[in-house]
């Protein structure tokens, strides 16, 4: 599909967003994406005409062009380890079709049978094994989806004020049916307080994320950078069962950025299935600290895809 007149991926949720309000009031989550991607494209030629569960190690999603006669099909990973993720990948998928994808016609079937290779399929690569135009197209998809099932309207509504817990996040979770992975990130992505999101494996950063006000007072995740002795995170598992509900606050000296070390408060999540913690780490307001001004948050996601994101 030509860039040229295609909307935003924040656009293009945001109208489907407006459509489910108008036909299902407030009380509309967690998104069915399946039927929504079928009713929506049934407006086109090409429409998405099966989604289906597939079992396959390695597989996380795919659009799948048919091979017959125009139109699609979504295909995703049902193993339990992918489970909490199934909607997010089903809404990214979508965002596939209605951004990127080459509008299917009769005359691609000329000899009976698809001619050339449409599909998209979604793998969990570093992003440095990606051919051009691929990240722009995997983030674009992530964004559509995090959109659609997380309208940040209501997403705002649901957090308002309050401190992020385990009992907050898993109210979100709940709502929109997505994984505490999509939740976490996308109140990084909009909240107006100092926070960053670490994600990790075998005591090392694996890829992490900044929120506007914590980058520009020298807050980044670097991709591979060790996770410090002290921190709920480097304590493992075992500490998932007696810390609190609430994050732990920790003293200077422990988390380090660019700018040294100050005061944090940490609540982390384990995964045992997917060999992954999770920190969210919430700083005090830095009025001290000068901003670096004009720059957009610098995001270790860039460097290293993780499939636990989905």
């Amino acid at each position: 599909m030509s860039n040229s007149g295609r909307k935003s991926p924040q656009r293009a949720a945001n109208d489907l967003t407006v459509l489910l309000r108008t036909v299902l009031g407030e009380d509309r989550f967690p998104v069915d994406v399946e039927a929504l991607a079928l009713e929506v494209s049934r407006n086109h030629e090409d429409p998405i005409t099966a989604v289906k569960g597939i079992d396959i190690d390695g597989f996380e999603g795919m659009l799948r062009a048919r091979r017959k006669k125009p139109g699609w099909q979504i295909l995703y990973n049902t193993q339990p380890r992918y489970r909490g993720r199934e909607r997010f990948t089903l809404a990214h998928e979508f965002g596939h079709y209605l951004l990127h994808r080459r509008p299917l016609t009769a005359e691609h079937y000329r000899n009976g049978e698809l001619s050339d290779d449409f599909d998209f399929e979604c793998l969990p690569l570093q992003a440095n094994g990606w051919k051009d135009g691929e990240k722009q197209r995997e983030e674009e998809a992530d964004t559509f989806a995090s959109f659609l099932l997380m309208p940040i309207d209501d997403y705002r509504n649901q957090v308002g004020s309050q401190e992020v817990t385990r009992d907050l996040l898993g109210h979100v979770t709940d709502r929109y049916g997505v994984s505490l992975l999509a939740a976490a990130r996308k109140w990084i992505e909009f909240t107006d307080t100092r926070a960053a999101m670490v994600v990790a494996r075998d005591g090392f950063a694996l890829w992490g994320r900044a929120s506007t006000r914590a980058y520009r007072s020298g807050v980044f995740i670097q991709s591979g950078m060790p996770i410090p002795d002290g921190s709920i995170m480097a304590m493992g598992s075992a500490s998932q069962h007696t810390s609190s509900q609430r994050p732990v606050a920790l003293p200077a000296g422990i988390w380090t950025f660019s700018r040294g070390s100050e005061p944090v408060r940490e609540l982390t999540f384990f995964s045992d299935r997917l060999g992954l913690a999770v920190s969210l780490l919430q700083f005090d307001p830095a009025d001290y600290r000068a901003e670096i001004e004009d720059e957009e948050p610098w995001d270790s996601y860039d460097q290293f895809v993780s499939f636990g994101q989905r």
